[in-house]
Protein backbone atom coordinates (compact mmCIF):
# COMPACT_ATOMS: atom_id res chain seq x y z
CA UNK A 1 0.00 0.00 0.00
CA UNK A 2 1.07 3.26 -0.83
CA UNK A 3 2.27 5.37 1.68
CA UNK A 4 3.13 9.38 2.02
CA UNK A 5 6.53 9.89 2.14
CA UNK A 6 6.56 13.65 1.78
CA UNK A 7 5.04 14.47 5.07
CA UNK A 8 1.85 16.43 5.71
CA UNK A 9 -0.46 17.37 2.77
CA UNK A 10 -0.47 21.28 2.34
CA UNK A 11 -2.96 23.12 1.69
CA UNK A 12 -3.03 23.88 -1.77
CA UNK A 13 -6.09 26.15 -2.29
CA UNK A 14 -6.12 29.83 -3.84
CA UNK A 15 -8.04 32.84 -4.34
CA UNK A 16 -9.54 33.03 -7.83
CA UNK A 17 -11.57 35.92 -8.72
CA UNK A 18 -14.40 35.96 -11.35
CA UNK A 19 -15.66 39.43 -11.56
CA UNK A 20 -13.48 40.79 -14.35
CA UNK A 21 -14.81 39.71 -17.48
CA UNK A 22 -12.55 42.10 -19.91
CA UNK A 23 -8.73 41.82 -21.51
CA UNK A 24 -7.46 44.56 -18.92
CA UNK A 25 -9.01 42.71 -15.68
CA UNK A 26 -8.28 39.07 -16.80
CA UNK A 27 -4.20 41.00 -17.63
CA UNK A 28 -4.52 42.34 -14.14
CA UNK A 29 -5.50 39.22 -12.23
CA UNK A 30 -3.03 37.42 -13.70
CA UNK A 31 -0.55 39.41 -12.93
CA UNK A 32 -1.42 39.69 -9.53
CA UNK A 33 -1.96 35.71 -9.29
CA UNK A 34 1.86 35.10 -10.26
CA UNK A 35 2.72 37.40 -7.80
CA UNK A 36 0.78 36.04 -5.05
CA UNK A 37 1.36 32.43 -5.25
CA UNK A 38 4.98 32.52 -7.41
CA UNK A 39 6.68 34.99 -5.90
CA UNK A 40 10.47 33.84 -6.56
CA UNK A 41 9.52 31.73 -9.97
CA UNK A 42 8.78 34.63 -11.98
CA UNK A 43 9.30 38.40 -11.36
CA UNK A 44 9.96 39.79 -14.82
CA UNK A 45 6.60 41.63 -15.99
CA UNK A 46 8.11 44.14 -18.28
CA UNK A 47 5.90 44.31 -21.49
CA UNK A 48 8.47 42.83 -23.69
CA UNK A 49 9.34 39.28 -21.69
CA UNK A 50 8.25 36.04 -22.41
CA UNK A 51 6.23 35.86 -19.27
CA UNK A 52 4.16 38.49 -20.41
CA UNK A 53 3.16 37.27 -23.88
CA UNK A 54 1.59 33.97 -22.17
CA UNK A 55 -0.04 36.19 -19.81
CA UNK A 56 -1.45 38.69 -22.10
CA UNK A 57 -2.49 35.41 -24.50
CA UNK A 58 -4.18 33.86 -21.57
CA UNK A 59 -6.47 37.29 -21.19
CA UNK A 60 -7.11 37.45 -24.52
CA UNK A 61 -8.30 34.07 -24.82
CA UNK A 62 -10.91 34.98 -21.59
CA UNK A 63 -11.74 38.23 -23.24
CA UNK A 64 -13.06 36.44 -26.16
CA UNK A 65 -14.59 34.07 -24.48
CA UNK A 66 -16.49 36.15 -22.03
CA UNK A 67 -17.86 38.68 -24.80
CA UNK A 68 -19.23 34.76 -26.08
CA UNK A 69 -20.98 34.26 -23.13
CA UNK A 70 -22.31 37.92 -22.78
CA UNK A 71 -23.70 37.79 -26.53
CA UNK A 72 -25.62 34.35 -26.42
CA UNK A 73 -27.28 35.82 -23.30
CA UNK A 74 -28.13 39.20 -24.57
CA UNK A 75 -29.32 37.44 -28.09
CA UNK A 76 -31.62 35.33 -25.97
CA UNK A 77 -33.37 38.48 -24.67
CA UNK A 78 -35.54 40.27 -27.27
CA UNK A 79 -35.15 44.15 -25.95
CA UNK A 80 -31.37 43.13 -26.44
CA UNK A 81 -30.61 40.93 -28.84
CA UNK A 82 -29.04 42.62 -31.91
CA UNK A 83 -28.46 39.56 -34.83
CA UNK A 84 -31.27 39.87 -37.24
CA UNK A 85 -31.73 35.91 -37.29
CA UNK A 86 -32.23 36.09 -33.93
CA UNK A 87 -34.76 38.57 -33.25
CA UNK A 88 -36.78 36.92 -35.93
CA UNK A 89 -36.62 33.80 -34.11
CA UNK A 90 -37.85 34.93 -31.03
CA UNK A 91 -40.25 37.55 -32.83
CA UNK A 92 -41.73 34.65 -34.53
CA UNK A 93 -41.95 32.02 -31.60
CA UNK A 94 -43.80 35.00 -29.53
CA UNK A 95 -46.56 34.75 -32.61
CA UNK A 96 -45.39 38.12 -34.36
CA UNK A 97 -44.52 37.40 -38.11
CA UNK A 98 -42.10 40.23 -39.35
CA UNK A 99 -43.33 42.69 -42.43
CA UNK A 100 -40.37 42.34 -45.09
CA UNK A 101 -42.26 44.89 -47.46
CA UNK A 102 -45.12 46.73 -47.00
CA UNK A 103 -48.08 46.73 -49.73
CA UNK A 104 -49.52 49.94 -51.28
CA UNK A 105 -53.48 50.19 -51.01
CA UNK A 106 -55.88 51.70 -52.86
CA UNK A 107 -59.36 52.23 -53.39
CA UNK A 108 -60.63 51.77 -56.86
CA UNK A 109 -63.60 52.71 -58.72
CA UNK A 110 -64.69 50.14 -61.22
CA UNK A 111 -67.67 50.72 -63.49
CA UNK A 112 -69.46 48.70 -66.26
CA UNK A 113 -72.83 50.03 -67.96
CA UNK A 114 -75.72 47.86 -68.92
CA UNK A 115 -79.12 48.32 -71.30
CA UNK A 116 -82.21 49.49 -69.73
CA UNK A 117 -85.50 47.61 -69.72
CA UNK A 118 -88.75 48.87 -69.63
CA UNK A 119 -90.56 52.12 -71.27
CA UNK A 120 -91.53 55.80 -70.06
CA UNK A 121 -91.34 56.30 -66.47
CA UNK A 122 -90.56 52.66 -65.52
CA UNK A 123 -87.22 52.74 -67.37
CA UNK A 124 -84.79 51.37 -65.25
CA UNK A 125 -81.26 49.65 -65.35
CA UNK A 126 -81.30 46.01 -66.32
CA UNK A 127 -79.16 44.01 -63.77
CA UNK A 128 -79.38 40.99 -65.01
CA UNK A 129 -76.41 42.04 -66.93
CA UNK A 130 -74.62 42.95 -63.84
CA UNK A 131 -71.30 41.40 -63.60
CA UNK A 132 -69.44 40.05 -60.79
CA UNK A 133 -65.90 40.68 -61.04
CA UNK A 134 -63.86 38.83 -58.56
CA UNK A 135 -61.25 39.16 -56.35
CA UNK A 136 -58.91 37.71 -59.23
CA UNK A 137 -58.64 40.46 -61.04
CA UNK A 138 -55.87 42.98 -61.31
CA UNK A 139 -55.46 46.49 -62.33
CA UNK A 140 -51.62 47.85 -63.89
CA UNK A 141 -50.55 51.81 -63.47
CA UNK A 142 -50.14 52.98 -66.68
CA UNK A 143 -46.52 55.12 -65.29
CA UNK A 144 -44.95 52.83 -63.10
CA UNK A 145 -46.53 49.01 -64.09
CA UNK A 146 -47.44 47.99 -60.84
CA UNK A 147 -50.36 45.35 -60.31
CA UNK A 148 -52.90 46.54 -57.99
CA UNK A 149 -55.08 43.11 -56.94
CA UNK A 150 -58.80 43.24 -55.91
CA UNK A 151 -59.06 42.53 -52.28
CA UNK A 152 -62.59 41.60 -52.39
CA UNK A 153 -65.46 40.77 -55.41
CA UNK A 154 -67.10 43.70 -56.59
CA UNK A 155 -70.88 42.78 -57.12
CA UNK A 156 -72.91 45.46 -58.85
CA UNK A 157 -76.16 43.86 -57.83
CA UNK A 158 -75.65 44.01 -54.31
CA UNK A 159 -75.72 47.85 -52.66
CA UNK A 160 -75.91 48.66 -49.16
CA UNK A 161 -75.33 51.60 -47.30
CA UNK A 162 -71.78 50.19 -46.87
CA UNK A 163 -71.26 49.12 -50.24
CA UNK A 164 -73.60 51.66 -52.55
CA UNK A 165 -73.57 50.51 -56.26
CA UNK A 166 -74.10 53.94 -57.31
CA UNK A 167 -76.31 54.28 -61.03
CA UNK A 168 -76.60 57.06 -63.42
CA UNK A 169 -77.40 57.53 -67.04
CA UNK A 170 -74.95 56.39 -69.43
CA UNK A 171 -76.55 56.86 -73.01
CA UNK A 172 -80.08 58.18 -74.16
CA UNK A 173 -82.22 58.62 -77.09
CA UNK A 174 -85.11 60.62 -77.92
CA UNK A 175 -84.63 61.42 -73.72
CA UNK A 176 -85.30 58.18 -73.33
CA UNK A 177 -82.03 56.09 -71.03
CA UNK A 178 -81.02 53.24 -73.18
CA UNK A 179 -77.90 52.24 -71.06
CA UNK A 180 -76.76 53.02 -67.05
CA UNK A 181 -73.35 52.95 -65.68
CA UNK A 182 -73.33 51.00 -62.58
CA UNK A 183 -70.56 52.42 -60.18
CA UNK A 184 -68.93 50.76 -57.24
CA UNK A 185 -65.44 51.03 -55.34
CA UNK A 186 -63.29 47.97 -53.67
CA UNK A 187 -60.22 48.00 -51.99
CA UNK A 188 -57.05 46.72 -54.24
CA UNK A 189 -53.67 46.13 -53.12
CA UNK A 190 -49.97 45.84 -54.93
CA UNK A 191 -47.95 42.51 -55.58
CA UNK A 192 -46.97 40.84 -58.67
CA UNK A 193 -48.78 37.28 -58.55
CA UNK A 194 -46.33 34.30 -58.46
CA UNK A 195 -46.98 30.88 -58.92
CA UNK A 196 -45.05 28.03 -57.92
CA UNK A 197 -45.25 24.12 -58.02
CA UNK A 198 -43.25 22.10 -55.56
CA UNK A 199 -43.69 18.00 -55.98
CA UNK A 200 -43.74 15.93 -52.89
CA UNK A 201 -42.68 12.41 -52.28
CA UNK A 202 -42.75 9.95 -49.36
CA UNK A 203 -43.73 12.05 -46.28
CA UNK A 204 -41.40 13.42 -43.92
CA UNK A 205 -42.44 14.49 -40.69
CA UNK A 206 -42.00 18.48 -40.06
CA UNK A 207 -41.79 18.96 -43.62
CA UNK A 208 -40.58 22.67 -44.86
CA UNK A 209 -40.15 24.07 -48.09
CA UNK A 210 -38.86 27.91 -49.27
CA UNK A 211 -40.06 30.03 -51.97
CA UNK A 212 -38.32 30.84 -54.77
CA UNK A 213 -38.73 34.99 -54.22
CA UNK A 214 -37.95 36.92 -51.54
CA UNK A 215 -40.70 39.75 -50.35
CA UNK A 216 -43.37 37.64 -50.31
CA UNK A 217 -46.50 40.09 -49.17
CA UNK A 218 -49.49 37.21 -49.01
CA UNK A 219 -49.73 33.44 -49.87
CA UNK A 220 -53.19 33.60 -51.48
CA UNK A 221 -53.72 29.59 -51.83
CA UNK A 222 -52.01 26.15 -51.66
CA UNK A 223 -53.72 23.39 -53.63
CA UNK A 224 -52.52 19.91 -54.31
CA UNK A 225 -52.90 17.79 -57.16
CA UNK A 226 -56.25 15.71 -55.92
CA UNK A 227 -57.45 19.35 -55.73
CA UNK A 228 -57.58 19.86 -51.97
CA UNK A 229 -56.98 23.50 -50.49
CA UNK A 230 -54.01 23.66 -47.81
CA UNK A 231 -55.17 26.21 -45.43
CA UNK A 232 -52.20 28.89 -43.39
CA UNK A 233 -52.95 28.76 -39.47
CA UNK A 234 -50.59 30.82 -36.86
CA UNK A 235 -49.29 27.41 -35.59
CA UNK A 236 -49.76 23.74 -36.16
CA UNK A 237 -51.51 22.82 -33.11
CA UNK A 238 -54.45 24.85 -34.52
CA UNK A 239 -56.72 22.35 -36.40
CA UNK A 240 -59.63 25.12 -36.97
CA UNK A 241 -60.03 27.92 -40.04
CA UNK A 242 -62.67 30.33 -41.12
CA UNK A 243 -63.68 29.38 -44.27
CA UNK A 244 -65.64 31.97 -47.00
CA UNK A 245 -68.73 30.47 -48.55
CA UNK A 246 -71.50 31.38 -50.84
CA UNK A 247 -74.98 32.31 -48.80
CA UNK A 248 -76.56 29.50 -50.63
CA UNK A 249 -79.45 27.20 -49.42
CA UNK A 250 -77.30 24.36 -50.10
CA UNK A 251 -74.36 25.74 -47.69
CA UNK A 252 -76.79 26.76 -45.04
CA UNK A 253 -80.51 26.77 -45.13
CA UNK A 254 -81.37 29.50 -42.39
CA UNK A 255 -79.16 31.86 -43.68
CA UNK A 256 -79.67 31.70 -46.89
CA UNK A 257 -82.87 34.69 -46.47
CA UNK A 258 -80.19 36.70 -45.98
CA UNK A 259 -77.96 36.76 -48.76
CA UNK A 260 -79.38 39.89 -50.51
CA UNK A 261 -77.22 41.76 -47.38
CA UNK A 262 -74.75 38.94 -46.73
CA UNK A 263 -73.60 37.00 -50.04
CA UNK A 264 -71.00 35.25 -48.08
CA UNK A 265 -70.97 32.87 -44.91
CA UNK A 266 -67.95 32.11 -42.74
CA UNK A 267 -67.51 28.65 -41.71
CA UNK A 268 -65.57 27.34 -38.84
CA UNK A 269 -64.47 24.25 -40.09
CA UNK A 270 -61.35 21.68 -39.00
CA UNK A 271 -58.91 20.56 -41.72
CA UNK A 272 -55.39 18.76 -41.33
CA UNK A 273 -53.83 20.23 -44.56
CA UNK A 274 -52.40 23.08 -42.68
CA UNK A 275 -49.69 24.95 -42.64
CA UNK A 276 -47.61 27.77 -41.17
CA UNK A 277 -45.19 30.53 -43.06
CA UNK A 278 -42.04 31.25 -41.49
CA UNK A 279 -40.05 34.49 -42.07
CA UNK A 280 -36.07 33.48 -42.40
CA UNK A 281 -33.72 36.62 -41.76
CA UNK A 282 -32.90 36.51 -45.75
CA UNK A 283 -36.48 37.70 -46.19
CA UNK A 284 -37.83 34.52 -47.74
CA UNK A 285 -40.92 33.05 -46.38
CA UNK A 286 -40.63 28.93 -45.39
CA UNK A 287 -43.42 26.86 -45.73
CA UNK A 288 -43.55 24.24 -42.47
CA UNK A 289 -45.68 21.44 -42.67
CA UNK A 290 -47.14 18.98 -39.56
CA UNK A 291 -46.24 15.82 -38.52
CA UNK A 292 -49.48 13.18 -39.77
CA UNK A 293 -47.13 10.71 -41.72
CA UNK A 294 -49.81 7.80 -41.42
CA UNK A 295 -52.21 7.03 -44.18
CA UNK A 296 -54.36 5.26 -41.28
CA UNK A 297 -57.36 6.75 -39.73
CA UNK A 298 -56.44 8.01 -36.34
CA UNK A 299 -58.37 5.80 -34.89
CA UNK A 300 -55.82 2.80 -35.85
CA UNK A 301 -53.24 4.51 -34.43
CA UNK A 302 -54.05 6.08 -30.66
CA UNK A 303 -56.64 4.03 -29.23
CA UNK A 304 -60.49 4.85 -28.85
CA UNK A 305 -61.17 4.71 -24.87
CA UNK A 306 -64.68 3.78 -25.74
CA UNK A 307 -63.64 0.86 -28.15
CA UNK A 308 -60.89 -0.56 -25.91
CA UNK A 309 -62.18 -4.12 -25.37
CA UNK A 310 -64.75 -4.49 -27.62
CA UNK A 311 -65.83 -6.84 -30.66
CA UNK A 312 -65.75 -3.91 -33.02
CA UNK A 313 -63.27 -5.10 -35.90
CA UNK A 314 -61.48 -1.10 -35.74
CA UNK A 315 -61.20 -1.67 -32.40
CA UNK A 316 -57.88 -2.33 -30.24
CA UNK A 317 -58.71 -5.28 -27.42
CA UNK A 318 -55.00 -5.30 -26.65
CA UNK A 319 -55.56 -4.64 -23.09
CA UNK A 320 -51.72 -5.16 -21.70
CA UNK A 321 -49.84 -3.79 -24.53
CA UNK A 322 -49.03 -0.48 -23.51
CA UNK A 323 -49.38 2.25 -26.22
CA UNK A 324 -46.44 4.35 -27.48
CA UNK A 325 -47.00 8.14 -26.64
CA UNK A 326 -45.52 8.79 -29.84
CA UNK A 327 -47.87 7.34 -32.02
CA UNK A 328 -49.66 11.18 -32.00
CA UNK A 329 -47.15 12.48 -33.64
CA UNK A 330 -48.24 10.02 -36.42
CA UNK A 331 -51.73 11.46 -36.65
CA UNK A 332 -53.25 14.21 -38.12
CA UNK A 333 -52.84 16.51 -33.92
CA UNK A 334 -50.39 19.18 -35.79
CA UNK A 335 -51.57 18.29 -39.10
CA UNK A 336 -51.04 16.23 -42.21
CA UNK A 337 -47.13 16.10 -43.98
CA UNK A 338 -47.56 16.17 -47.76
CA UNK A 339 -47.01 13.08 -49.72
CA UNK A 340 -47.40 11.53 -53.19
CA UNK A 341 -48.67 15.00 -54.73
CA UNK A 342 -47.75 18.29 -55.92
CA UNK A 343 -48.62 21.54 -54.45
CA UNK A 344 -49.55 24.64 -56.29
CA UNK A 345 -48.64 27.64 -54.36
CA UNK A 346 -49.75 30.76 -54.88
CA UNK A 347 -48.45 34.43 -53.72
CA UNK A 348 -47.63 37.72 -54.05
CA UNK A 349 -44.45 39.49 -53.86
CA UNK A 350 -43.15 43.48 -53.83
CA UNK A 351 -44.29 46.11 -52.20
CA UNK A 352 -42.12 49.18 -51.21
CA UNK A 353 -41.74 53.05 -51.80
CA UNK A 354 -42.28 52.61 -55.72
CA UNK A 355 -45.91 51.04 -55.63
CA UNK A 356 -47.12 54.19 -54.27
CA UNK A 357 -48.84 55.14 -57.26
CA UNK A 358 -50.34 59.32 -58.17
CA UNK A 359 -53.78 59.27 -58.50
CA UNK A 360 -56.06 58.60 -61.68
CA UNK A 361 -53.24 56.33 -62.57
CA UNK A 362 -54.23 52.72 -62.52
CA UNK A 363 -56.54 52.20 -65.31
CA UNK A 364 -55.42 49.17 -67.35
CA UNK A 365 -57.53 45.89 -66.41
CA UNK A 366 -55.32 42.84 -66.29
CA UNK A 367 -56.69 39.44 -66.07
CA UNK A 368 -60.06 40.44 -65.29
CA UNK A 369 -62.65 37.08 -64.40
CA UNK A 370 -66.67 37.21 -64.01
CA UNK A 371 -69.26 35.54 -62.75
CA UNK A 372 -72.80 36.16 -64.42
CA UNK A 373 -75.32 33.93 -64.86
CA UNK A 374 -75.77 34.22 -68.70
CA UNK A 375 -78.26 31.52 -69.62
CA UNK A 376 -81.16 33.64 -70.57
CA UNK A 377 -79.38 36.42 -71.66
CA UNK A 378 -78.15 37.76 -75.02
CA UNK A 379 -74.56 36.62 -75.36
CA UNK A 380 -73.78 39.80 -77.82
CA UNK A 381 -75.13 41.98 -75.11
CA UNK A 382 -73.38 40.19 -72.03
CA UNK A 383 -70.02 40.40 -74.29
CA UNK A 384 -70.85 44.16 -74.50
CA UNK A 385 -71.17 44.49 -70.72
CA UNK A 386 -68.20 42.36 -70.12
CA UNK A 387 -66.13 44.87 -72.48
CA UNK A 388 -67.26 48.05 -70.73
CA UNK A 389 -66.03 47.53 -67.34
CA UNK A 390 -63.19 49.87 -66.52
CA UNK A 391 -61.51 51.15 -63.24
CA UNK A 392 -59.89 53.98 -61.88
CA UNK A 393 -57.92 55.13 -58.51
CA UNK A 394 -59.36 58.80 -57.59
CA UNK A 395 -56.97 58.47 -55.05
CA UNK A 396 -53.43 58.46 -54.93
CA UNK A 397 -51.89 54.50 -53.27
CA UNK A 398 -50.19 54.92 -50.02
CA UNK A 399 -48.50 52.62 -47.62
CA UNK A 400 -45.90 51.44 -49.22
CA UNK A 401 -42.87 50.51 -47.53
CA UNK A 402 -39.36 48.63 -47.40
CA UNK A 403 -39.56 46.01 -44.45
CA UNK A 404 -39.47 46.86 -40.67
CA UNK A 405 -36.63 48.07 -38.66
CA UNK A 406 -34.99 45.42 -36.28
CA UNK A 407 -36.03 47.94 -33.94
CA UNK A 408 -39.59 47.73 -35.17
CA UNK A 409 -39.98 44.05 -34.64
CA UNK A 410 -38.50 43.73 -31.54
CA UNK A 411 -41.39 46.79 -30.18
CA UNK A 412 -43.94 44.94 -32.39
CA UNK A 413 -43.22 41.57 -31.29
CA UNK A 414 -43.64 42.35 -27.42
CA UNK A 415 -46.68 44.67 -27.86
CA UNK A 416 -47.63 41.67 -30.00
CA UNK A 417 -47.16 39.05 -27.18
CA UNK A 418 -49.73 41.50 -24.89
CA UNK A 419 -52.06 41.82 -26.77
CA UNK A 420 -52.20 38.56 -28.27
CA UNK A 421 -55.04 39.39 -31.19
CA UNK A 422 -57.60 39.11 -27.94
CA UNK A 423 -60.64 41.67 -28.02
CA UNK A 424 -60.84 42.62 -24.82
CA UNK A 425 -62.12 46.35 -24.69
CA UNK A 426 -65.48 47.70 -25.86
CA UNK A 427 -63.73 49.60 -28.98
CA UNK A 428 -62.00 46.12 -29.58
CA UNK A 429 -64.93 44.46 -30.38
CA UNK A 430 -66.77 47.74 -32.22
CA UNK A 431 -63.53 47.66 -34.59
CA UNK A 432 -63.74 44.35 -35.17
CA UNK A 433 -67.42 44.13 -36.18
CA UNK A 434 -67.27 47.29 -38.37
CA UNK A 435 -64.14 45.83 -39.91
CA UNK A 436 -65.67 42.51 -41.35
CA UNK A 437 -65.47 42.87 -45.08
CA UNK A 438 -68.58 43.60 -47.00
CA UNK A 439 -69.66 40.57 -48.50
CA UNK A 440 -69.87 39.18 -44.79
CA UNK A 441 -72.63 42.05 -44.16
CA UNK A 442 -72.96 45.12 -44.14
CA UNK A 443 -72.71 47.11 -40.39
CA UNK A 444 -73.28 50.65 -40.18
CA UNK A 445 -73.68 51.04 -36.23
CA UNK A 446 -72.02 49.04 -33.34
CA UNK A 447 -73.64 49.41 -30.15
CA UNK A 448 -72.41 47.25 -27.16
CA UNK A 449 -74.12 46.66 -23.87
CA UNK A 450 -72.51 44.94 -20.59
CA UNK A 451 -74.47 41.87 -19.79
CA UNK A 452 -75.52 42.49 -16.63
CA UNK A 453 -76.57 39.00 -15.50
CA UNK A 454 -72.85 38.45 -14.95
CA UNK A 455 -72.32 40.86 -12.69
CA UNK A 456 -75.10 40.59 -10.14
CA UNK A 457 -73.81 40.37 -6.52
CA UNK A 458 -74.51 36.68 -4.26
CA UNK A 459 -76.72 38.12 -2.40
CA UNK A 460 -78.88 39.74 -5.80
CA UNK A 461 -79.06 35.95 -7.04
CA UNK A 462 -82.48 34.74 -6.73
CA UNK A 463 -83.20 31.22 -5.27
CA UNK A 464 -86.36 29.33 -5.45
CA UNK A 465 -88.45 30.55 -1.75
CA UNK A 466 -88.91 27.78 1.04
CA UNK A 467 -92.18 27.58 2.16
CA UNK A 468 -92.37 27.33 6.67
CA UNK A 469 -96.03 28.10 7.02
CA UNK A 470 -96.18 24.50 7.91
CA UNK A 471 -93.47 24.44 10.38
CA UNK A 472 -94.49 23.92 14.16
CA UNK A 473 -93.61 26.60 16.73
CA UNK A 474 -90.11 27.47 17.48
CA UNK A 475 -90.71 26.47 21.20
CA UNK A 476 -92.62 23.02 20.01
CA UNK A 477 -89.28 22.37 17.86
CA UNK A 478 -86.93 23.43 20.39
CA UNK A 479 -88.83 20.31 22.92
CA UNK A 480 -88.62 17.77 20.60
CA UNK A 481 -85.22 17.61 19.83
CA UNK A 482 -83.12 15.11 21.05
CA UNK A 483 -80.34 15.97 23.38
CA UNK A 484 -78.30 13.26 22.00
CA UNK A 485 -78.82 13.89 18.57
CA UNK A 486 -78.43 17.20 17.61
CA UNK A 487 -80.00 18.62 14.06
CA UNK A 488 -77.54 21.71 12.83
CA UNK A 489 -76.46 23.27 10.47
CA UNK A 490 -74.80 26.50 11.52
CA UNK A 491 -71.25 25.13 12.00
CA UNK A 492 -69.30 27.92 11.39
CA UNK A 493 -70.94 30.11 14.02
CA UNK A 494 -70.89 27.05 16.45
CA UNK A 495 -66.95 26.04 15.52
CA UNK A 496 -66.56 30.05 16.68
CA UNK A 497 -68.36 29.81 19.75
CA UNK A 498 -65.78 28.88 22.43
CA UNK A 499 -67.78 29.12 25.22
CA UNK A 500 -69.83 26.05 26.89
CA UNK A 501 -73.49 26.65 25.89
CA UNK A 502 -76.31 24.93 27.92
CA UNK A 503 -78.57 22.27 26.36
CA UNK A 504 -81.09 24.55 26.31
CA UNK A 505 -79.32 26.89 24.34
CA UNK A 506 -78.09 24.48 21.56
CA UNK A 507 -81.25 22.99 21.04
CA UNK A 508 -82.62 26.93 20.15
CA UNK A 509 -79.96 27.29 18.05
CA UNK A 510 -80.60 24.33 16.38
CA UNK A 511 -83.97 24.86 15.56
CA UNK A 512 -83.56 28.67 13.86
CA UNK A 513 -81.53 27.03 11.57
CA UNK A 514 -83.95 24.41 10.92
CA UNK A 515 -86.75 27.32 10.46
CA UNK A 516 -84.39 29.81 7.84
CA UNK A 517 -82.63 26.94 6.20
CA UNK A 518 -84.18 23.78 5.54
CA UNK A 519 -81.06 22.34 3.63
CA UNK A 520 -79.10 22.69 6.87
CA UNK A 521 -81.70 21.16 9.00
CA UNK A 522 -81.35 17.91 7.54
CA UNK A 523 -77.84 17.27 8.77
CA UNK A 524 -76.86 15.50 11.45
CA UNK A 525 -74.53 15.20 13.99
CA UNK A 526 -73.70 12.65 16.49
CA UNK A 527 -72.73 13.14 19.89
CA UNK A 528 -73.96 17.00 20.35
CA UNK A 529 -73.96 18.14 23.86
CA UNK A 530 -73.88 21.59 25.76
CA UNK A 531 -69.61 21.06 25.92
CA UNK A 532 -69.15 19.76 22.81
CA UNK A 533 -71.73 21.55 20.20
CA UNK A 534 -70.03 20.39 17.43
CA UNK A 535 -70.85 16.61 18.03
CA UNK A 536 -67.16 15.89 18.20
CA UNK A 537 -65.73 13.19 20.96
CA UNK A 538 -63.25 15.07 23.06
CA UNK A 539 -60.14 13.09 23.97
CA UNK A 540 -59.85 12.82 28.23
CA UNK A 541 -57.06 14.90 29.02
CA UNK A 542 -55.94 16.48 25.51
CA UNK A 543 -59.31 18.25 25.13
CA UNK A 544 -58.84 18.19 21.24
CA UNK A 545 -62.07 17.16 19.36
CA UNK A 546 -60.93 14.00 17.20
CA UNK A 547 -63.34 12.92 14.31
CA UNK A 548 -65.56 10.30 14.45
CA UNK A 549 -66.72 8.30 11.40
CA UNK A 550 -67.02 10.06 8.34
CA UNK A 551 -66.00 9.11 4.79
CA UNK A 552 -62.61 7.09 4.95
CA UNK A 553 -62.72 6.43 8.97
CA UNK A 554 -62.02 7.96 12.27
CA UNK A 555 -58.61 8.84 13.65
Amino acid sequence: MPTNTTGPIKDVSKEVKYLNKDFEGFRNDLIEYAKTYFPTTYTDFNESSPGMMFIEMAAYIGDVLSYYVDSQFKESILAYAEEKRTIYNIAQSLGYKPKVSYPATTVLDVYQTVPATGTGDSTRPNMNYALTVTNNTKAKSKSTGKTFRFMDDVNFKYSSSYDPTTVSIFETSANVPTKYLLKKRVRAISGEVKEELITFTSAVQYDKVVLGNPNVIEIISVTDSDGNSWYEVPFLAQDTIFDEVENTSANDSDLTQYNDTAPYLLKLRKTPRRFTAFIRDDNRTELRFGAGVSDNPDEEIIPNPDRVGSSLASGISKLDTAFDPANFLNTRTYGLAPSNTTLTIKYTVGGGIQDNVPANDIKNLNDVTYDIDDSALVTATVQETKDSVAVNNPDPAGGGRSGESLIEIKNNALAYFQAQSRAVTKEDYMIRAISLPQRFGNIAKVYIVQDEQLNQAEEQVQEPEVSVQDAPPLEEQIENINPLVQEAADLKSTRAEAKVQTPAKVRETIAKARMTSPKKANETLRGASAANPLGRRVSPGLRKPIKTGGRGGGY
